[in-house]
């Protein structure tokens, strides 16, 4: 992947679930697939998904940086030996798209409250509950299910799954009970994890790790993010696609800061699905406009199975599609980006997410060229 106004690929992220360290990285893969590697743990058999921050060169032993390399590899699987997992769930099983594919799982993860009493002391909360660390929109978790015939949460997801509630939303939901409840947005569509998670009913099991990620936030500022975009009243451009795109959007977008900042400013959401039959919170489009936000969604007919949701199928086919959708819908106004902004381009901050990677890296480079900053463009899913 390459940045417009950077010489050499992509940085990609050190670790997760810490603040990251960005570095150049010889792997040309988008950011979004660095969740799936890390999370899966490196396995050099499996180096084609090239989403490591240690160069590819080095995993043959060729490089001077094998010694670094290992050390980092090592840092990366205690990291997730070390992942907290508690036990969980599923309340419900909503549908929230009017095929049925789409559905958003709510999740109680079990999480006592322990309070501290006193007759001088007021009632004060004792340590820091799970719910506690989900403090902004685009944070993820990982999710254990459990395998066809087993009735414990053993199989490990290979991806990590955005909450689709607001932070606001869930701490609310979790204020008077002994659980944290989140929802996450899953699609039936988007292959064997996705399709064994939309069919959990009330009841079913699940292990869920602790928060990880800083929600929507810059490759290139670690001090830049959806809150600071908000504080500095910058005109808003949601883009997203899939169940991936639209779990950590809808939680941007009914977080409440979000919305009191669409109340005077632009905010513009594009979202790409097949058609208004696979879209997803389609009942809730109507309440996003009402506290002001424009939403536009962009139907290609032409994307055909797990394209729709992970970029899968024929990929350079579809990343086409994908691509001269967004240019047509986002750039082809007659006054180009200012008018799907309502402002200008130089003030705007950009959160994406759900692309495939090389339409992410298209997007990117246009967006720079038009003027926007390229660390007020904002990703969820590098951790």
């Amino acid at each position: 992947m390459q940045i417009s106004g950077l010489a050499g690929p992509a940085p990609c992220i050190r670790g997760w679930g810490r603040t990251p360290v960005i570095t150049p990285c010889s792997c040309s893969k988008a950011p979004r697939a660095v969740s799936r590697h890390l999370w899966q743990g490196h396995d050099s058999s499996q180096h084609s998904i090239h989403a490591s921050c240690v160069r590819c060169d080095a995993m043959s032993g060729s490089s001077p940086e094998l010694s670094q390399s290992r050390e980092l590899l090592e840092g990366m699987q205690e990291q997730q030996e070390q992942t907290k997992w508690a036990i969980a769930t599923i309340t419900q099983n909503r549908n929230v798209s009017a095929d049925g594919c789409m559905r958003s799982l709510t999740i109680s993860i079990d999480d006592p409250a322990h309070f501290i009493e006193g007759r001088k002391l007021a009632r004060r909360q004792d340590g820091q509950r799970w719910i506690d660390t989900y403090k902004l929109p685009g944070q993820m978790i990982g999710i254990k299910f459990c395998p066809e015939g087993q009735s414990e949460p053993t199989q490990t997801a290979k991806r990590l799954y955005a909450i689709s509630s607001s932070p606001y939303e869930s701490r609310r939901d979790s204020a008077m009970l002994d659980a944290s409840i989140i929802e996450v947005l899953v699609d039936r569509n988007g292959g064997a994890d996705e399709a064994a998670l939309a069919d959990l009913g009330p009841g079913g099991l699940l292990a869920v790790s602790q928060v990880v990620g800083r929600g929507y936030a810059s490759l290139f500022n670690s001090y830049v993010g959806l809150l600071s975009a908000a504080e500095d009243s910058r005109p808003l451009l949601l883009i997203g696609m899939g169940a991936r795109g639209m779990g950590p959007l809808r939680a941007a977008l009914e977080w409440t800061p979000v919305q009191a900042h669409a109340t005077a400013n632009p905010v513009t959401l594009f979202y790409v699905a097949q058609g208004q039959q696979s879209a997803a919170y389609l009942a809730d489009w109507d309440q996003w406009r009402e506290a002001g936000v424009r939403v536009q969604p962009v139907y290609i007919p032409e994307l055909q199975g797990e394209a729709t949701a992970s970029g899968n199928g024929d990929a350079q086919a579809n990343n086409t599609i994908i691509q001269d959708a967004l240019e047509q819908a986002v750039f082809g106004n007659e006054q180009g980006l200012m008018e799907s902004l309502g402002g200008d381009p130089r003030d705007c901050a950009v959160l994406i997410s759900g692309l495939p990677g090389p339409v992410t890296a298209t997007l990117t480079r246009r967006l720079t060229l038009e003027g926007i900053t390229r660390e007020r463009i904002l990703f969820c899913d590098f951790i």
